[in-house]
């Protein structure tokens, strides 16, 4: 930006001449807006774009918005899972946990708050002191509260939502990409149409507590938005939306730090002059850059001074765990680009898919580098192409896990649309003839457009209704647990001095989250009215939890997520030994997001204050094989329950000397 004190004819001539070169080199048409493409203006191609070509366009993305609701409205059929329980408790009971700072995304962050919740099962024996899982996001946080004001506990109403804030955000996607593509063509809606199938955005809809990353990722679509059209000469009045849309992006999820990427990447890749020096480029954009570089070490200074972060082996902190995190940055950005140029999640069959699944492991990598290849020879020279590259290996940075996670995906997808769509034009272009190329290179241009319309608009939006299905599919494994435990357990007499059920395996480890929510919601606990406690001002919110939960007459605990036979053996009146009959305790992320990746050793014991866990056996890759149990009352104890996943249902487990429990 040209600082105010400079003159008015000096700006308005500075604009201009931006205008006209930004908007020639994105290929949006001089004195185009960001709805319509006037007859008058041209295209990359120098060809004149008719009515009807932008009526066509129009309406092939309002058709994709509705291919996209209709895609996912099978999701209204699904109800809660995981995370979603603890916000329905936060907003029903815990009132103090969203009150305090607005916001439902801080599961733990404190070392007695780990405590308290292994105490009373909310947490693993083996989860880690050290763990936090303590996100800042009260935008999104508002807005579950506003709606469960509205409409309660409607897990329809809140998919529709959901629904509602994806078809917003292709539409943002679609008027971002109108920009850098031929106006008013076909390519700009088949890259809209990749983006919006794109199953790795699936979780994201069908999985309520995790629209925080459409909220966010909308937001951060309209600051980049007011950017453009800030370059394009529209007025200085957009400068001030980059800085509040980009504030709202970041108070609605932390991968909204990328935006400053964009901004900078968007002003060094498009040169208000060609063969324009880089510091040329800057110089005039100082203050906005200025600006948002402020607001994101604030941001920071301020999320990590109130102790939020996560610091776990599945959310790495770099500032606690840089080690950790550099590791996984290559190898999760490998499976990230993988997701991206397949659409195929082949991790969430294992930890370990190369080792496990080398065939398809093979196979999918040999795609993937094909494509980027690909795209690298006939898009080297593609403008925009180089922005959306420097923007999601940036992104990489800050969406690193250890397990790679589609959901994280949302801002690169909308890169990732814009190259396969131009890949996808090439390649007709030299099945036509419009590039001259040999008959074997048409014939390779025939495969890749194929095997790409195969991955992304066909295999793709099958995907998401498959993970639709799975989401929507743990109403019933939620189910059977509350069918097993009612059948183990009279809840109409609970015993005054309390009931503890002890899981010895289990029988889907995603829905290990917080199960424990889920069934103080659906079962009886003995308490009928917690006012008492979570209304009482006196109390802090570790007090309130023991004292509230403390009275609850039942509680459960998990010896492990063991997915399979274990085998359990009677060493003492009060002491089992718990040993998986196949691999070792903790082989998924799903058992090492309570764990900072510090390794187990022999000997180690974790005090829950309901019974011990002394680690007794493990390999030369630090694999747990065996754990020793120890309660303070006999296991014959009339306020205990010990349940064994049998393949159908949890039943009781008949521990005896030397017995055995398995499925």
């Amino acid at each position: 930006m040209i600082p105010w004190r400079r003159h008015h004819e000096h700006r308005h001539r500075h604009e201009k001449n931006a205008r006209a070169m930004i908007a020639g080199s994105v290929g949006l048409p001089i004195g185009a807006d960001d709805t319509s493409e006037p007859a008058s203006g041209s295209g990359p191609g120098g060809g004149r774009v008719s009515g009807w070509t932008r009526a066509l366009t129009r309406f092939g993305v309002l058709g994709v918005l509705l291919l996209t609701t209709l895609l996912y409205l099978p999701s209204l059929r699904g109800g809660f899972m995981a995370d979603d329980w603890f916000h329905l408790v936060a907003l029903d009971q815990l009132k103090e946990i969203f009150t305090d700072r607005f916001n439902l995304f801080t599961l733990v962050n404190s070392a007695d708050q780990v405590v308290a919740f292994k105490h009373f099962g909310l947490m693993p024996w083996w989860t880690s002191e050290e763990m936090r899982i303590a996100f800042f996001r009260p935008i999104p946080s508002i807005l579950y509260w506003a709606e469960h004001q509205i409409f309660g506990g409607n897990a329809a109403i809140a998919h529709l939502v959901g629904i509602g804030w994806y078809a917003f955000s292709v539409y943002l996607v679609s008027r971002v990409l109108a920009r850098f593509l031929k106006p008013g063509s076909a390519v700009h809606v088949l890259a809209v149409l990749i983006f919006a199938l794109d199953d790795a955005h699936a979780l994201n809809i069908a999985w309520i507590a995790n629209r925080n990353e459409t909220i966010g990722g909308s937001l951060v679509l309209l600051s980049l938005l007011s950017w453009l059209r800030y370059r394009e000469g529209r007025g200085r009045h957009h400068l001030p939306l980059v800085v509040l849309s980009y504030v709202g992006a970041l108070l609605s999820k932390e991968s909204a730090l990328i935006l400053p990427v964009f901004v900078v990447a968007q002003a060094v890749v498009f040169p208000e002059r060609e063969g324009q020096p880089l510091w040329n480029r800057l110089r005039p954009h100082l203050w906005p850059f200025a600006t948002l570089a402020a607001v994101t070490l604030a941001f920071l200074a301020l999320y990590f001074g109130f102790g939020h972060g996560a610091n776990s082996v599945y959310y790495i902190n770099p500032l606690h765990n840089p080690g950790l995190w550099a590791t996984q940055f290559f190898r999760s950005g490998f499976y990230h680009a993988v997701i991206l140029a397949t659409g195929v999640p082949l991790h969430v069959l294992s930890s370990t898919p190369v080792h496990d699944y080398p065939l398809a492991a093979a196979a999918l990598g040999a795609v993937t580098l094909a494509f980027w290849l690909l795209a690298f020879r006939w898009l080297r020279n593609d403008q925009p192409l180089r922005f959306f590259l420097i923007t999601m290996i940036a992104g990489q940075a800050i969406v690193t896990t250890s397990f790679p996670d589609p959901r994280n995906l949302f801002l690169p997808s909308i890169g990732f649309a814009y190259m396969a769509a131009r890949v996808m034009e090439e390649a007709l272009r030299r099945i036509h003839g419009a590039i001259p190329v040999s008959t074997r290179e048409a014939r390779g241009a025939r495969w890749s457009l194929a095997i790409m319309a195969g991955l992304h608009l066909v295999l793709a939006p099958v995907l998401c209704q498959a993970c639709v299905f799975i989401v929507n599919s743990f109403e019933g494994r939620y189910r059977t647990l509350k069918e097993s435990l009612q059948a183990e357990v009279d809840y109409t007499r609970l015993p005054e001095s309390g009931l503890e059920v002890f899981f010895l395996n289990w029988h889907q480890r995603e829905m290990t989250a917080v199960y424990g929510l889920y069934l103080r919601r659906e079962l009886p606990t003995g308490v009928d009215d917690y006012t008492r406690w979570t209304e009482n001002d006196q109390l802090s919110y570790v007090e309130t939890l023991y004292q509230g939960l403390g009275a609850e007459r039942i509680h459960y605990y998990s010896l492990s997520f063991v997915h399979g036979d274990v085998d359990a053996t009677v060493v003492s009146d009060r002491e089992i030994e718990l040993q998986p009959r196949e691999g070792h305790f903790f082989p998924t992320l799903f058992e090492q997001l309570y764990t900072t990746g510090d390794p187990f050793e022999v000997g180690q014991t974790f005090d829950t204050g309901r019974f011990k866990a002394t680690v007794l056996e493990v390999d030369e890759d630090n694999h747990v094989h065996r754990v020793r149990f120890t309660f303070p009352e006999p296991l014959t104890s009339p306020r205990y329950r010990f349940l064994v996943y049998d393949g159908t249902r949890f039943v009781q487990a008949q521990l005896t000397p030397s017995a055995q429990a398995s499925r």
